[in-house]
């Protein structure tokens, strides 16, 4: 069960939720190369400590235009053409293994619009999309083997839960919009598409989705009585409401909520009342302003806030204290035993450091790094630096305990766009194609 992003090739960039050409599909081209040791030489001096060695890459080419849509998912890469480069009927997916980037099947994908949402359950990739200039959307359900279809939709994908049921929002004709009571929450068997439970949304009903990884857990209805209700996903059944809000006109948006955890955040003003998303029993109020603050799904044992316009703060999840603040951090994660914080740096880079989570205090500076894949348990990134004189990347691994980078690759003519999946990086080439670069066995 897996969500992933996905990268529209619109106007090319340098930065982070891929593609298919009208030419034939052509077999990846393998070459090797070997390390500059005079520049990384030159550009340790600035990293860090480092240990350069040559080690041999194979590199690979998957086929991508401009506007082309791409994803991974599962092991394997997908790239969708643009609706408005291909003709009415003939927007096709293409799937490649990864790492070798072969291709394995390519399908027409008989959807149009932006890609609003991908996912994956019990073999089947979910996609959902939305037209620009209409309302209503659509998903699909594409056997992952094989590109065949298995059922379709006039509904958006909203996530998958433990149990691998598909959650689908929507209303009668295809076009939610919120609130008007037209709308239900239906949960589906991924392979055959059959309605497993079916919710539907009170008028001025708002839905908010708490997630453990990429798996949605709970379903939480703010109504406009200010009654809060917590549902399983499995089954749709409530296991606790309380009133935690004040009531409002059923037009008029919700309160601010957010999950940290096990809790559910709810606005009080400048502050925050923190309850157990299970019971909903209150634990306790902080000043957390969620109106102008979000807190970081994985921040170690913390809870992190970061604020819209710069500035971090950290509290004690159990009390709802404040540890510390730092208004220099535009960014904050866990990693490891560390917290890594971010500052705005030079060439479109984040210059991060290591932090102790108990006071903010800087442990290591780590400099400018690009981090292409989520942290090792042992806090280990991967992290890459971009030459934008030259479109070269140094790859390396990096030690936020100590700040040092061991590098193990440099690619060349990319932007910047870049994964980790499968133990290869995969990266947007400046002419919108997609590289796939892996250590050879």
């Amino acid at each position: 069960m897996t969500l992933t992003s996905v990268i529209e090739l619109g106007e090319m960039r340098h930065g982070h939720e891929l593609d298919v050409p009208d030419e034939p599909v052509r077999a990846p081209v393998r070459s090797r190369f070997g390390w500059v040791l005079v520049a990384l030489v030159v550009l340790a001096t600035t990293m860090g400590p480092a240990v350069p060695e040559p080690v041999p890459m194979t590199e690979a080419t998957i086929p991508a235009r401009l506007g082309d849509t791409a994803f991974a998912i599962n092991g394997q890469y997908y790239v969708v053409t643009s609706d408005r480069t291909t003709l009415a009927g003939r927007r096709t997916i293409t799937a490649y293994t990864l790492p070798d980037a072969a291709r394995r099947w390519q399908a027409l994908l008989p959807l149009s619009g932006a890609l609003r949402g991908v996912g994956a359950a019990s073999g089947q990739m979910l996609i959902s999309t939305q037209p620009e200039l209409q309302e209503q959307v659509e998903s699909i359900s594409i056997r992952e083997s094989t590109g065949q279809i298995a059922w379709r939709r006039r509904a958006l994908f909203e996530g998958v839960t433990p149990g691998g049921r598909v959650l689908l929002w929507t209303s009668p004709d295809g076009t939610p919009a919120a609130s008007t009571g037209r709308e239900v929450l239906q949960a589906v068997d991924p392979v055959s598409g059959s309605v497993r439970w079916t919710y539907k949304v009170p008028t001025g009903g708002w839905l908010s989705y708490r997630y453990s990884g990429d798996s949605v857990t709970h379903v939480v209805t703010l109504l406009p009585s200010g009654t809060v209700e917590v549902r399983e996903v499995e089954d749709a059944r409530v296991l606790a409401a309380a009133d935690l809000l004040p009531a409002r006109p059923p037009n008029i948006p919700a309160s601010y909520v957010q999950f940290a955890g096990d809790m559910l955040l709810v606005r009080d003003g400048p502050t925050a009342v923190a309850y157990g998303v299970e019971r909903l029993e209150r634990r306790w109020s902080g000043p957390i302003e969620l109106a102008r603050e979000y807190v970081v799904p994985r921040c170690g044992d913390k809870l992190c806030a970061v604020a819209h316009l710069g500035g971090v703060r950290v509290f004690d999840p159990a009390t709802g204290r404040v540890l510390w603040a730092d208004p220099s951090r535009t960014s904050l994660s866990g990693a490891g035993d560390f917290l890594l914080g971010g500052q705005r740096g030079r060439d479109g880079l984040t210059d991060l450091a290591a932090l102790d989570p108990a006071t903010g205090r800087e442990v290591a500076r780590l400099g400018g790094w690009n981090v292409i894949a989520p942290p090792a348990d042992d806090g280990e990134l991967i992290a890459m630096r971009t030459d934008l004189t030259t479109s070269r990347a140094w790859l390396a691994h990096v030690d936020p305990g100590s700040g040092g980078a061991h590098f193990f690759g440099v690619i060349k003519g990319v932007t910047g766009d870049c994964e980790v999946q499968v133990g290869a990086v995969i990266c947007r080439r400046l002419n919108a194609t997609v590289g796939v670069w892996h250590p050879v066995p």
